[in-house]
């Protein structure tokens, strides 16, 4: 990342992330709970999307702020590894524990076990591909969002490239795997989603017109609506026009943005066993689940500051010192800069 320049935050980013890991956490707490609470969270899920938009956007914005090149991409793949690896692998082990020490007990369910091929298995994001359970259901989105990295670091030098056909070249590409690869476990599947935050990366560094832009997010709106129906463009069509154009600026929602990755990987086997042990304790009721999900929600976003402040945080710090070979001539860029270390 060129320091010399000021370093500003684009706010809506950090809030949408706050938005995106509380309404997936929501969901999932008040899945199954009546018909009140239960409808709610129903579109929870869809907090996932807009992480897609985000990344498509912040990807290739800090790779072309940071004058990235094709050789660079071992160290790129190293430095996204050092920033998520570290939390990765500490919910892997938090997951476990809380499973087999306090939902199992209480709730009566098969302890969990997890073979040395398991591991490895999550080591590597690979568990759909071998067919195998993840530990934690969110995981496989980390697996898409590695297979993204894999895929930007390579295609990045034509996205950004002076030659109009390259990049039309390169977004032909991606979107004829799209419509030939249908498996909803591989980027493939999502890169519509993606392609939206790519745009409006390519508006903000200049490298396309405002009326470019609305025209390919528009291209991928039709896209979708064949294979992913329109709810998925519902969300992430609003994301991707809000970090082009909004501006925000909130020291709450800037905090749990912070935290969200963290809060992402811990809501479940944190939030679903205080919410258990609170259940469990109480005399069961209705009228007081809300209040026990809010709980939840409180409890891990508790757990995800610690692991933020212990772990992520060093992380980050870690992944920002792995820089990548100096450009005698840097990139143009507007004067604002995306803060890809939060992500």
């Amino acid at each position: 990342m060129e320091t010399s320049r000021p370093q500003q935050r684009i706010g809506i980013i950090n809030a949408l992330r706050a938005f995106a890991a509380l309404a997936v956490a929501w969901g999932h707490f008040v899945a199954g709970q009546g018909k009140y609470l239960g409808p709610s969270g129903k579109y929870g899920y869809l907090g996932v999307d807009i992480f897609f938009v985000i990344s498509g956007f912040v990807i290739p914005w800090s790779l072309y702020r940071s004058r990235y090149a094709l050789r660079d991409y071992p160290r790129f793949l190293l430095k996204r590894n050092v920033r998520l690896y570290p939390p990765y692998l500490a919910s892997i082990a938090i997951t476990i524990l809380a499973t087999n020490f306090i939902l199992v007990p209480l709730f009566h369910i098969p302890r969990m076990t997890v073979t040395g091929r398991d591991l490895l298995l999550h080591f590597g994001y690979l568990n759909d591909l071998a067919h195998v359970k993840w530990i934690n259901v969110v995981y496989w989105t980390l697996a898409i969002e590695f297979q993204w990295y894999l895929l930007i670091g390579l295609a990045l030098p034509m996205l950004v490239s002076a030659r109009k056909w390259l990049r039309f070249v390169a977004i032909s590409a991606m979107m004829a795997a799209y419509f030939t690869v249908y498996w909803d476990r591989l980027v493939f599947h999502y890169l519509p989603v993606f392609l939206i935050g790519v745009f409006v990366f390519q508006y903000r560094s200049e490298l396309i017109r405002k009326r470019e832009m609305l025209g390919l997010i528009a291209v991928m709106v039709l896209a979708m609506s064949r294979l992913s129906g329109w709810l998925v463009p519902l969300v992430a069509v609003p994301t991707g026009l809000l970090i082009g154009f909004a501006t925000l600026e909130s020291r709450v929602m800037d905090r749990v943005g912070d935290v969200s990755y963290s809060l992402y990987l811990l809501h479940l086997p944190i939030g679903v066993s205080v919410i258990g042990l609170l259940s469990h304790w109480l005399p069961y009721s209705s009228y007081y689940l809300g209040l026990l999900d809010v709980i939840g929600v409180a409890a891990s976003m508790w757990a995800a500051w610690v692991m933020y402040q212990f772990l992520e945080k060093p992380s980050q710090e870690m992944s920002s010192a792995i820089r990548f070979v100096r450009r005698a001539k840097p990139a143009p860029a507007p004067a604002v800069t995306a803060v890809a270390e939060a992500e």
